[in-house]
């Protein structure tokens, strides 16, 4: 009896919570997220050992397997991630693309591969919510926050 109790509290739990949970912009490459400081996102690459360069709005470290960018806005923090993977070696692209897929589950949008909370009714993830995408072809992982809607339009 006690088991089955523990088996529909389960059900009703999974039941209950969305079917497409993950939100990119929660999301986390290499300890960085939207939103983050320029102190912090040097503090964080520092503290996992890499070399950090800075430029007006970016700041950029070199890793282990790859080159990583973060935008920064002073009003916003941190608004674009790129990492970009060497992918050195036979077979190395597909390795990054699984290990991608793996960690972030499958992707909303097939082509290029990204994940976003809501679908467009195309089918798409919309420019006005968080993305997460990947660009099979130079083996760049891209996290954008959502558009600015207090931004003036152009």
């Amino acid at each position: 009896m006690r088991q089955m109790i523990l088996v529909l509290a389960a059900m009703a739990t999974l039941a209950a919570t969305p079917a497409r949970s993950f939100d990119p912009a929660g999301a986390d490459i290499i300890g960085l997220r939207l939103g983050m400081t320029e102190p912090d996102v040097a503090g964080q690459l520092t503290r996992q050992g890499f070399a950090v360069t800075r430029a007006p709005g970016s700041i950029a470290a070199n890793t282990m397997d790859g080159h990583l960018t973060a935008s920064i806005s002073p009003e916003r923090g941190v608004t674009d991630i790129r990492y970009v993977f060497f992918g050195r070696g036979a077979g190395a692209p597909a390795k990054i693309r699984e290990a991608i897929m793996v960690r972030f589950g499958d992707p909303d949008q097939a082509d290029p591969p990204a994940w976003c909370r809501e679908k467009s009714q195309d089918g798409t993830c919309p420019a006005t919510d968080a993305l997460l995408s990947f660009l099979p072809g130079s083996l760049t992982l891209r996290l954008t926050a959502a558009a600015d809607k207090s931004a003036p339009a152009e």
